[in-house]
């Protein structure tokens, strides 16, 4: 794979400016890799389209990833209802609910703290209603290992391809409003780095 393509500007509307002027230009997206730079915040976005062949299916894939620079300890995955997960459900595994019926009965949502997600995702009705145009993705905040010093990544996957900017910019809307969300969030001082 290329090294990423790397966009960056003070404002959203600066920034899709740039995206959708290159993906406007290019014939294909098959594999299109961006880094994406904005008020100190970088977001990952892929696009990966395999279309198989003879006896091998196609796959598609989207995914927006974001380090979060501060340490929060809140922590949450969001995905699709399916049968697994009914079925999980049935045999005790438990998940929380928002109190948002809609947003309820398209994810399973576990999370250690449901305040906290609650207030972060309700606040905004632009950030729900892109969460219910995307029932099929995954939405997580999770370490990448169980290492206490381990990096914390928000991340954001569809087994589809995003090729439309406009929806992809939705998308990133949701990632950004995310993460500003999330860097503000008080850090509890026993989990604060040691002056």
């Amino acid at each position: 794979m290329d090294t990423p393509r790397v966009f960056s500007a003070d404002t959203e509307d600066a920034l899709w400016q740039q995206v959708t002027a290159d993906i406007n230009q290019q014939s294909e997206l098959f594999e299109y890799d961006a880094e994406l730079v904005q008020a100190g915040y970088h977001i990952r976005m892929a696009i990966d389209i395999d279309l198989g062949g003879g006896f091998e299916g196609g796959f598609e894939t989207t995914a927006f990833t974001a380090l979060v620079p501060n340490q929060t300890p809140l922590r949450f995955a969001m995905h699709e209802q399916d049968w697994v997960h009914e079925i999980g459900k049935l045999l005790g595994l438990t998940d929380i609910e928002l109190g948002d019926p809609e947003l309820d009965a398209t994810f399973i949502i576990t999370t250690n703290s449901a305040d906290t997600l609650r207030a972060l995702l309700l606040a905004d009705p632009h950030l729900r209603q892109t969460l219910l145009r995307h029932p099929n993705a995954r939405l997580s905040l999770a370490p990448t290992s169980e290492r206490p010093a381990a990096e914390v990544y928000l991340m954001f996957t569809e087994d589809a391809a995003i090729i439309d900017p406009a929806e992809l910019r939705e998308v990133y809307h949701l990632m950004i409003s995310l993460l500003q969300k999330i860097t503000s969030l008080p850090i509890p001082a026993s989990d604060s780095p040691a002056a």
